[in-house]
Formats: structure tokens, C-alpha cells, sequence
């Protein structure tokens, strides 16, 4: 095309940067380092991504997406940030929900289960305001991977409460997990919420999950009632 004379347009750059990205091999926590032809393909992209600065070709909202799709299965968390952050200090430019699965797909894949939930600040934040974009099953179970695998059952409150809004219910495999997890990072009432998510399901945990809980709660319990004696006594 350049060498007829004719000028690349932004459509024509993002098909480029999406086939890049199409061709490489996706990270993963077991194995985060790019292959060479990923890494190769995310050097073209950066190229592209250059090339269409420097020739000033109008950049749009897909433009990123895009890159942050290449920044993902490459496992460049950190340059995706970059990216994200722009496109959240540019009104033309803030992220919508293909935006959004892209940040939370990447996190998942790096293992940055914290900065997923990072990201979902930013979201329902967002969701506040007029461009309010939605929440996505796909960003659901991402986030509860991150609650899950990253131990941040602590954060997931919020994304519940959204999951209830959407009527958006995890699977009953996937509340075993979260229950499961919640007891295991000592977070009861997260373990109360998936327990009133999951009777919209029909999940009911087996009887060694309700025997911790009960445990927990009855622990739980018994520790309030000492630092209340506690506190009597130093008051007489």
C-alpha cells in the first residue's frame, strides 16, 4: 500500500496489531515469559503502534483495545497499564466492556489477581457515571479467579453486588470454589454472601464445607464474647 502511494488508514493498522496479536501464543502464571514469534509479533505491534503516531494516524478507542489485546497474550502487564491509564484520562478514549475483559483476560493470564481487582475499582467506578459500562460474564469469572487463586476473597463484595444487580450467578461448581476459598482465607462474611448468591442456584455445600463454616463461626463467636469479657473487667 505505501509503496502505491497510498496512506495506511486506522482501520488498517488495527487489522494489522489484531493479526499480530492472532498469531502469537497466550502467557500463562505457569509459564510467563513470551515464546520468540510472541515476542517477535509484539515488537511489530510496537511498530505499527509508533508508525501510526509518527504519521499521525487518528487513533480511536478500537486502536487500543487492540493494543491492549497484544500487550495480554504477550504478558505486558505493566505496558498495559500504561495504555489503560491513558484511555481513563481521555474522555474520547475511556474503556468499554471489550476494554475492560481485555485488562481482566490479561491479569488472569499474568497471574496479577490483585490488579484484576484493581481494575474493577476503576469499572465500578465508571459504571457511575454516564458511559456506565457493563459488566461482562466473562469479567465475572475472571474476578472470581482472582478471589479464588490470588487470595483476594476480601475484594470481592463489590463484584458481587454487581453479579446480583446483573443477575449474573456463578455456576454451583464455581460458588463450591468461592465458598471454599472464603473459608480458607478466613473471610466469613464473604462466605455468607456466596452462600445467599449460591441458593439462587441451588448450591448447597457438602457436609465437611458446613462443618468448617459452622467451626468458623462458632470460633468466630467465642472470640467476641472473650474480647467482650475482656473489656468488662478493665472497665471495673
Amino acid at each position: 500500500m505505501k509503496s502505491e502511494g497510498e496512506s495506511p488508514t486506522t482501520s488498517t493498522y488495527e487489522m494489522l496489531i489484531r493479526g499480530c496479536t492472532l498469531a502469537m501464543t497466550r502467557v500463562s502464571p505457569d509459564d510467563p515469559h513470551p515464546d520468540r514469534l510472541t515476542t517477535f509479533l509484539y515488537r511489530r505491534v510496537l511498530r505499527l503502534w509508533d508508525e501510526m503516531r509518527s504519521r499521525k494516524v487518528r487513533v480511536d478507542r478500537f486502536t487500543y483495545i487492540e493494543l491492549l489485546r497484544a500487550c495480554g497474550k504477550a504478558g505486558q502487564v505493566d505496558a498495559a497499564f500504561l495504555l489503560f491509564d491513558k484511555m481513563l484520562s481521555l474522555p474520547q478514549f475511556l474503556p468499554d466492556e471489550r476494554a475492560f475483559d481485555s485488562m481482566y483476560e490479561l491479569c488472569s493470564h499474568a497471574g496479577a489477581h490483585d490488579r484484576a481487582l484493581d481494575v474493577f475499582r476503576e469499572h465500578r467506578d465508571l459504571r457511575k457515571s454516564l458511559f456506565a459500562p457493563r459488566v461482562t460474564p466473562a469479567a465475572f469469572t475472571h474476578l472470581m479467579l482472582a478471589g479464588v487463586e490470588g487470595g483476594q476473597m476480601h475484594r470481592l463484595d463489590g463484584v458481587m453486588d454487581e453479579m446480583e444487580r446483573f443477575r449474573c450467578f456463578p455456576t454451583k461448581g464455581t460458588c463450591s470454589k468461592l465458598f471454599a476459598a472464603a473459608l480458607e482465607q478466613d473471610q466469613l462474611g464473604v462466605a455468607d454472601r456466596v452462600l445467599g448468591i449460591g441458593s439462587r442456584v441451588g448450591y448447597t455445600p457438602d457436609q465437611l464445607l458446613l462443618d468448617r463454616y459452622e467451626a468458623q463461626v462458632e470460633a468466630k463467636r467465642l472470640h467476641a464474647n472473650g474480647a467482650d469479657g475482656s473489656a468488662g473487667q478493665q472497665a471495673q
